[in-house]
Order: C-alpha cells, then sequence, then structure tokens
C-alpha cells in the first residue's frame, strides 16, 4: 500500500485542533512518534481518545485509518476515511486512500470509481493514477491499466518528476519503477499487436519500414531524421524519398481537385463573403492571440478554417453548405484514421498575417494545397528549403514535418483547399499498418474508453 501522502503535509489542519492563542494537544506529537515506532495498538488507543475529543480532526482520522489498515482491519480503515471525507470531502490525498483501502479490501468497482471521479477533477494527482492501474489490472482490465499508467507516467515526465530516482519521492521509487516496467513492456505488446496481421496478410518485409518508425516511437532505435530540418513532433517512417517538395500528380486524385478548382473556389468564396463560420485553425478563442503561432503586422492576424473534417470528425453542416466540394472530397481516396484524420478545410490567412515557423506530426501524410484566392506576396516557405508561391488552381504537395511558415503580407485574403493526405510512397500494407498502429497509440493516450 503507498503510503498515505497527507501524513507529510498534516500541518494544514492543525489549526482545527487549536482555539486562537492555544497550542494544539500534545497528544497528535505523541501519537505519531508511537506510529512511526511501529507500535499500532498504543497508537490506536491514542488516536482514539484524541478524535473523541476532538472529533473533526482530520489527520488523526486519516492516520487511525492506516493503522487500522496495516493491521488489516480493512472495515475499521474505511470507516476511519469515510469519516475523515465527510469533513474534508474534497481532500484529495483522503479519497486516494478510501481508494487504496477499498481495493484492499476487495471493492475494485468501488475503487475505480473513486480514483475516477477523483481523477476527472484532479487529473494532475500522479499517484492516484498508479493506483487506478492497479485496480484495473486486479479486476482484469489490462487495457484500462495501461491508459492509467500512460497517463501518470507521461504527465509525471512532462513536470519533470519521476525520471529516475532523483526526481522521484523516496517512498515512491519502486512503485514508480514497478509501473514505468509495465508500461513499458504492454505498450510495446499492444502496438506490435495492431500491425501484426497486416504483416501476415502481406510477408513478413511488407512493413519493415512501419516496423522501424515503431521502434523509434517506442525509444527502441534513434528516430531522428537525417535531414536536420526535418522533425516530426510524432512519428518518422524512415527511407522514404527525402526533401519537403514533392509531386501532387502522385495523388491519383489530384487531376480531379484541379479540374474543378473553379467550382471550389465559388463555393469558399460564398462562404467568404458571409465570414461567419471559419474558425482558428489553432482552436483559439475570438480575439485570443498567440504570438508564437500567429503574428504579423496586422493586430487581428490569424490563420482560420472551415473544416470539412478535423481529427477524422466529418462536418456534416459544411458539407451541406458546399455540396460540390463535398462531392469531389467524398470521391476520392481519404486518409482515414479514426479520431485522427482526415484533416480537410478551406484555410484562410487573414490580410498581414503570418504563420510562423513549426513542425508537422508524422511524414507518413503530406500536406496537399489546392489554391483558390492567392493575392501577391503569399508564400510557404520551408526553413533553409526554399519558398513556394501559390498560383491558383496549381496544386502543391509538402512534408510539413519539415520546419515551415507561411505568410500574406496582402491586404487581401488567402485561401486555399488544404488536406492531409497519405504519403504517396507509402505502400498499400504500410498505410494499412500506419493506420492500425496510430489508432492503437490514440487508443492507450487516453485516459478512459471513448464514448
Amino acid at each position: 500500500m503507498v503510503p498515505f501522502e497527507w501524513r507529510q503535509s498534516e500541518s494544514r489542519h492543525l489549526l482545527t485542533m487549536a482555539e486562537p492563542g492555544r497550542t494544539p494537544d500534545p497528544r497528535w506529537i505523541q501519537l505519531q512518534a508511537l506510529a512511526s515506532r511501529g507500535e499500532v495498538l498504543q497508537a490506536e488507543v491514542l488516536g482514539r481518545q484524541l478524535v473523541r475529543d476532538h472529533p473533526d480532526f482530520v489527520p488523526a482520522l486519516g492516520l487511525l485509518a492506516e493503522l487500522a489498515a496495516q493491521r488489516n482491519d480493512l472495515d475499521t480503515a474505511l470507516a476511519w476515511i469515510e469519516r475523515a471525507i465527510h469533513l474534508a470531502p474534497e481532500d484529495p490525498e483522503l479519497r486516494t486512500a478510501l481508494a487504496e483501502v477499498q481495493a484492499a479490501n476487495g471493492q475494485l468497482p468501488a475503487a475505480r470509481v473513486t480514483l475516477d471521479a477523483l481523477l476527472k477533477e484532479r487529473p494532475s494527482h500522479l499517484v492516484a493514477w498508479l493506483l487506478l492501474a492497479d485496480a484495473c489490472a486486479a479486476s482484469g482490465d489490462e487495457m484500462a491499466a495501461l491508459r492509467a499508467r500512460y497517463q501518470g507516467v507521461t504527465r509525471a515526465h512532462k513536470a519533470g518528476r519521476w525520471l529516475g530516482p532523483e526526481t522521484t519521492e523516496p517512498h515512491l521509487v519502486d512503485l514508480v519503477k514497478h509501473h514505468v516496467a509495465h508500461l513499458r513492456q504492454a505498450r510495446r505488446d499492444v502496438l506490435h499487436a495492431a500491425i501484426a496481421p497486416v504483416r501476415r496478410r502481406h510477408g513478413e518485409r511488407s512493413i519493415l519500414r512501419i516496423e522501424r518508425a515503431l521502434a523509434g516511437y517506442l525509444g527502441e532505435a534513434d528516430a531522428t531524421p537525417p535531414d536536420p530540418r526535418q522533425r516530426p513532433k510524432f512519428l518518422f517512417i524512415p527511407d522514404l524519398p527525402p526533401g519537403p517538395y514533392h509531386d501532387p500528380w502522385l495523388q491519383p486524385w489530384a487531376a480531379t481537385l484541379r479540374d474543378a478548382w473553379r467550382d471550389i473556389r465559388d463555393e469558399a468564396l460564398g462562404l467568404l463573403t458571409e465570414d461567419r463560420d471559419f474558425e482558428s485553425f489553432l482552436g483559439l478563442k475570438p480575439g485570443e492571440r498567440a504570438p508564437e503561432y500567429v503574428g504579423g503586422t496586422n493586430p487581428a492576424a490569424s490563420w482560420d478554417a472551415f473544416f470539412f473534417y478535423r481529427h477524422g470528425r466529418r462536418f456534416d453542416d459544411h458539407h451541406l453548405r458546399c455540396p460540390r466540394t463535398s462531392a469531389l472530397l467524398e470521391s476520392i481516396d481519404l486518409c482515414r484514421i479514426e479520431h485522427q484524420a482526415p484533416e480537410v478545410c478551406f484555410s484562410l490567412i487573414r490580410p498581414q498575417s503570418t504563420i510562423m515557423p513549426h513542425y508537422g506530426v508524422t511524414n507518413a501524410r503530406l500536406v496537399f494545397h489546392l489554391p483558390l484566392l492567392v493575392p501577391p506576396d503569399c508564400a510557404l516557405n520551408v526553413i533553409d528549403g526554399g519558398s513556394h508561391h501559390w498560383r491558383e488552381g496549381e496544386p502543391m504537395l509538402f512534408d510539413d514535418t519539415f520546419q515551415h511558415e507561411a505568410w500574406n503580407r496582402s491586404d487581401k485574403p488567402r485561401l486555399i483547399l488544404l488536406m492531409d493526405c497519405w504519403n504517396p510512397h507509402l505502400t498499400p500494407a504500410e498505410r494499412e499498418a500506419v493506420k492500425h498502429l496510430v489508432e492503437a497509440i490514440d487508443d492507450i493516450e487516453q485516459p478512459s474508453p471513448r464514448a
């Protein structure tokens, strides 16, 4: 059982024992000393006397619960904790302790409910994630245990904690080591299992590049692209043709969109005239600025979008408003990955706005542009890779894992049809493997299954 963390911060509650100007009850110090020496029965006797005289003293109630749990008297431990929680219902450490005792008492569903509720309110409570993982594993729900471990460990690492013994609380070192080891192995097993059926159907050599990409993702191999300009934020597929710019005509549907670009533009310009359903591409609220992402001389500089798809979600109302564009999109082979792709929109850079240098997530997919409205002095620029000046009706294709920026330095809006698409150099088997791999990664990274 994890030591109750609230014992390290009991000073928060000492004032509940004392009236102004009076010294806290000295029995609390004696009680802690007995408990620290392992004199459990004597400590419990003193603790009961203390809470009889100070029934609202939460730390003593919590310590009595821990002492009862040490004797494996879990029913009594539960009673003490529930009494403490009644007095301090928002205390996260008491709720964590309740879940521990519930789990130890065989009440695994109750422990999961307790921890789920706590983590919904306090997702940064790292130990609670590990306790939830243990409760899920004890229930036989290994996938839920994997999700909980992932949340706890990755949140800790982002906060600079649990990176090693030197950044881990001493009383948690063994617990953290246990969960990190289980996380690594379980995640590896799940992700390899996700692509194994593709290998069996298409042959041992069919997805070697994807297996190498997975080894890089798991930290089992160096996943650094050889070109220093290229730094995917998520997944790098090795041995694909290099370079930031690619031939758009490698996409079999590029001509279909090119031939219909005026119809597409007409619908886009109708939307732009109304200008009421474009939203921040970055998810910003109206009037909100993110200078690290968007700059320019316009005080209202922005990068906006009218989405047909985002993260795989179809915007049905938007499709209805642009029937010709929608029909064209539905007629081609879009990159479809559950909860991730396709991502298709009319992308709008407002006048005098600049999209600051950034990297994309993976070279498994490229970005296709069909320029619709391009005033002078608009360009996409790959850092140290050259600029591309859009020309209306002329498709372009590039790898956004190369650091890039874009600008509209004119006084008119720039508008394109933007869409993610499969890297055309991937084989059908590799596309299938990437789809299963990314969906499995996404499933692991969710705190709980999607409804």
